[in-house]
This record gives structure tokens, sequence and C-alpha cells, in this order.
């Protein structure tokens, strides 16, 4: 590999690097000087997560290659393991969809690779999804808080715009620009997609509650060993830092980074491993030369 070549690597692992830490620190800075409240973190999460599904979802459309679901170990919403493709649906070459054509600007319509008609109820169920997604974070989040009085925030808008733009940036740089969509199905797609979904859920079904409970001992530590202690005004009081919300969103922060890091500076790929690994869609259509390196 040439310097050249090696120098731009470098340089857009450092840009990757930056979109992580930027994107991943904004809740921590939102928490620490906007004194953001539950309300607005819940808006900003679920405003990101809906972006990335529905981005996915679209992305699908340019899916060449077939759904297959047999012996899978991940199934996305909408389908399981009794779950059957129409075989006269997904054998042959895939027709493409022609009448966007004719709506897209010319100069857009040539970059854009062809969209499938058989693509379409695979992204229907996803966008289904997204819905449900969205109604389900939307009630929840006006039972813990006020998302109207979020949503209007200008800082709540911009963290959004910004980590929607990340997660977007990070759609055209593994799936656009190397032409994943040969390679992938629709199904894979939006697999792609709930597997990072899946993840975060996890994670603040952990991190969520350990970190309370872990303040909540270590407070009661701290009473039993000092009598009390009394948290200085520029750690928290003045500055209005609820460390009920504060400790979670660091916690949480971090390691959605690690995640996206990792994500991110190993590509898709199918020999990945570790937590970029199981973020990879499960590929029954791999490359002659990927195979040949197993």
């Amino acid at each position: 590999m040439s310097s050249a070549a090696l120098q731009r690597r470098a340089d857009q692992q450092w840009l990757t690097l930056t979109l992580v830490l930027v994107s991943n620190s904004l809740p921590v800075a939102g928490v620490v000087v906007l004194g953001w409240r539950a309300a607005e973190l819940l808006v900003l999460y679920w405003i990101e997560v809906v972006v990335m599904v529905a981005a996915y979802s679209v992305a699908a459309l340019f899916a060449k290659q077939p759904v297959v679901l047999k012996d899978r170990e991940f199934y996305i919403v909408g389908y399981g393991r009794r779950e059957e493709v129409d075989e006269d649906t997904w054998s042959g070459e895939p027709e493409p969809i022609n009448w966007f054509k004719s709506v897209l600007p010319e100069a857009v319509e040539s970059r854009l690779p062809p969209m499938y008609r058989r693509n379409l109820p695979v992204v229907g169920r996803s966008l289904a999804v997204v819905l449900f997604l969205a109604i389900l974070w939307g009630y929840l989040t006006n039972t813990l808080s006020n998302p109207v009085t979020a949503l209007r925030s200008p800082t709540v808008i911009l963290g959004s715009l910004i980590v929607c733009t990340s997660q977007l940036a990070e759609l055209r740089r593994e799936y656009f620009a190397p032409r994943t969509y040969e390679d992938w199905s629709a199904y894979m797609t939006v697999e792609a997609a709930q597997r990072v979904v899946a993840f975060y859920i996890m994670l603040a079904i952990v991190v969520v509650p350990v970190t309370i409970i872990g303040l909540l001992v270590f407070g009661f530590i701290l009473d039993l060993v000092f009598g009390g202690l009394v948290i200085p005004a520029a750690a928290g009081g003045a500055a209005g830092v609820d460390l009920s919300v504060f400790a979670p969103v660091v916690v949480f922060s971090a390691g959605k980074a690690v995640v996206d890091w990792s994500r991110r500076a190993v590509g898709i790929r199918t020999d990945a491993d570790g937590l970029a690994g199981w973020f990879t869609p499960e590929n029954p259509h791999v490359r002659e030369w990927e195979q040949e390196r197993h």
C-alpha cells in the first residue's frame, strides 16, 4: 500500500474517531452545560434510532441479492424461523423500479444505483417497525417527561441534526461508497440497523438500573463511613447537574462510543470478529475472494 493510501486511511480513521466522539459526547455535554434532563435525552436518542432505522430501510431498496432466511441466528422484527420466502419472487434477476427516474433530477438519478421492486415488502415491514418505535418511544417519553418542550429546544434540534448526520455519513461510507448493496439483500440491510438498535436497548436496560443502584450503594457507603457527603456546588448543585441523569448518560455514551468506533473502524466485513462482527449481518452471498480467505 502506497504512502498516500496509508495517509488517506489514517485521515479517515481520525475523521471517524472525531465523528464518534462528537456524536456520543453531545448527551453528556447537554447534561453538564445545558442542563438537559431525561426529556431531552430521550428525544435525542429517539430521533437517532428512528432516523437510522428509516435510512437503512430506504437503503434496502437498492439491495441486489435475494433474501435467504434459512439457518439464521438473528431474525429482524416481522420475520421468524418459520417464515418462508417466495422462491418465485427471489429467484432470477431482480426487476428495477423505473418510475422514480422520472421524478428525480437527472443529476441525482444518474448517481443512484437501481431500486428493486421485490425489496418493497421487506422495506414496508421495516418502515412499519419505524412507525411502531416512533409511537412507542413517544408514548414512553410523554409518560416520563415532556417531549414537546424538548423538541422545541434549539440545542436538542442541533444535537439531533449532528447525531443523524453522523449516522447518514456512516451509511454512505459503508453501504453506498463501497457498493455493499450489490452483495447484500434487503433483509441484511435492515438487519444491520436492527442489530444496532437491539444492542442499544440491551445496553440501556443494563446501564441505567445498574448505574442508579451503584449510586445509591455508593451514597449509602459514604453515609456509613463519613456520615454523609456534601457535593460541592461546582460539581452539582449550582451547575444544576443531576447525578441520577448524568451518571447513566456517561456510562451509556461510553459504551455506545466503543460500539460505534468498533463498527466504523473495522467496517462491514464478513470476517470481522468481536463487537464489530456481531453488528455485521449474516451474509449467505459471500464474495468469492472473501471465501478464499477462510
